[in-house]
């Protein structure tokens, strides 16, 4: 395997492939992945990244670091004063937040504001503290009608959110012609938001669904190279088909020999699986890829295992199965003793990186169990490092100004920005406005053994985000 590097400012780190077990990874292995540069990457992201180009105006910018990484204090003086504005700094929100998908919101809204909280605590962002609007994505014929009552009527300056991915390309003409305001995607992962085209005020902090197909093909071919046949079952909308795209196009590059059943897609809310497990079964696949998530993957698995589909195949793969609410709907039960290996991925798991190294995922899996009693989601990890990413672009924009900035500065100031979220540092590159971080597979387990009501993913594979993203602006899927 090449090694490859991530050049971020005047920090490079080498990265690798690796395979972790959670309870026997330490502070060495930690390293290992993630490079022997991350700890100054964590302290310059916590910092807000405000290191300014040579040659900027005169400012004096003191970096404290006290305890930890991710413990930092910054504070700047400009020569002739800083104009900010006086006002609480507003930003919308939107995502499910009622119906069969309401919990990804609940758990989001959760995350944001923990995050709001402990930037308010130190202050806000340069003296001004941060309020929310926020409107329910359920609303679906009202969505873009609401990102523009947000922005027009409520005095949002920046927006957070979208679950969606049909909503999130929606709202392109809106936000990039119409309100010109910045657009933080948390959520919605197909690559046609980011990859075919770039989008001025849209950047998107959350893993995309192509790296982590990407990796599925590779965990296929690695680990299963006598399989032969392969089926599919997704959400009959654009992250199901966009999905099956990339991880078939990729496994049959790497296993050519392989045959690539017709791929099954349902409505979002199906009830009843029964009837495509019949035929899935008689199909007689070595290999399953599911891209149903939520609710709906819980009710495909349980009936899944009823009917015996995981004691007919080799492996079962799902890039949405790294989902607390998903494995709590699940349930210990139903994890098979026996038969196929049954693989799961995510945008966040709240395991990963191990607390026991980086402190920054076990302060926000604690925080967020004290407030909802419940283990943060992806959709949590990511719409907390969202927030944090205004908090640092803005400071990043203020030090190279001296002002508050326009929209202009803060786009500019999010381009190349490296943010420390739960899910370790995150990279938006400037090319794509795609934020880019570590992929994981685990294998699912009984939970109770490890001390949870609920399963959870061990045995980690991480891959490399310079090894599986492809290069900016460039899919697998059809852009037209």
């Amino acid at each position: 395997m090449a090694l490859v590097y991530w050049i971020s400012y005047s920090f490079v780190i080498p990265l690798g492939l690796v395979t972790v077990s959670e309870e026997k990874m330490n502070r060495r292995d930690f390293v290992k992945v993630l490079g022997a540069g991350v700890i100054g990457l964590i302290v310059g992201g916590a910092a807000g990244y405000v290191a300014g180009k040579s040659g900027a105006k005169t400012k004096t910018v003191t970096k404290t670091v006290g305890g930890g990484a991710s413990v930092t204090t910054v504070t700047k003086t400009v020569a002739g004063g800083a104009k900010i504005p006086g006002k609480p700094l507003k930003i919308g929100y939107m995502y499910f937040m009622s119906g069969p998908f309401g919990t990804y919101g609940k758990m989001a809204s959760a995350a944001l504001e923990i995050a709001r909280d402990e930037i308010n605590s130190m202050g806000g962002i340069l003296g001004r503290k941060i309020v929310f609007t926020s409107k329910d994505e359920a609303d679906r014929q009202h969505v873009i009608d609401n990102i523009v009552k947000m922005v027009q009527n409520e005095g949002a300056e920046i927006l957070i959110g979208i679950d969606s991915s049909g909503d999130s390309l929606k709202l392109i003409k809106t936000i990039e012609q119409e309100l010109q305001v910045p657009l933080i995607v948390t959520h919605a992962a197909t690559p046609k938001l980011t990859e075919c085209a770039k989008r001025k005020y849209i950047f998107r902090i959350d893993m995309y669904e192509e790296p982590i197909d990407l990796a599925a093909a590779k965990l296929v071919a690695e680990n299963y190279p006598d399989a032969k046949r392969v089926a599919s079952i997704g959400p009959d909308y654009a992250y199901g088909w966009d999905s099956w795209a990339v991880f078939s196009k990729k496994l049959k590059e790497l296993m050519p020999g392989v045959e690539l059943l017709e791929p099954m897609y349902v409505k979002l809310g199906t009830s009843d699986y029964t009837s495509y497990i019949d035929k899935m079964i008689s199909m007689k696949p070595d290999i399953v890829f599911s891209s149903l998530w939520g609710g709906d993957a819980a009710t495909f698995f349980k009936q899944a295992v009823a009917k015996g589909l995981f004691s007919s195949i080799k492996a079962y793969i799902n890039p949405m199965l790294g989902a607390t609410d998903t494995l709590k709907a699940i349930g210990n039960s139903n994890v098979p003793s026996k038969g196929a290996d049954i693989w799961g991925s995510g945008r966040y798991w709240f395991l990963y990186p191990p607390h026991n190294v980086y402190t920054l995922n076990k302060r926000f899996v604690e925080k967020f169990k004290a407030k909802t009693g419940e283990p943060p989601p992806y959709v949590a990890g990511t719409s907390y490092t969202a927030l944090y990413a205004v908090k640092y672009a803005i400071e990043r924009a203020f030090v190279n100004t001296g002002k508050w900035p326009d929209v202009d500065e803060f786009v500019k100031a999010m381009e190349g920005l490296t943010v420390p979220g739960p899910m370790g540092p995150v990279y938006i590159r400037p090319e794509d406005h795609q934020g880019m971080y570590y992929v994981y597979w685990g294998k699912l387990v009984r939970g109770d053994t490890k001390g949870f009501d609920f399963p959870i993913l061990d045995k980690l594979l991480i891959y490399d985000f310079g090894e599986i993203f492809p290069p900016p602006l460039t899919t697998l899927v059809k852009c037209s």
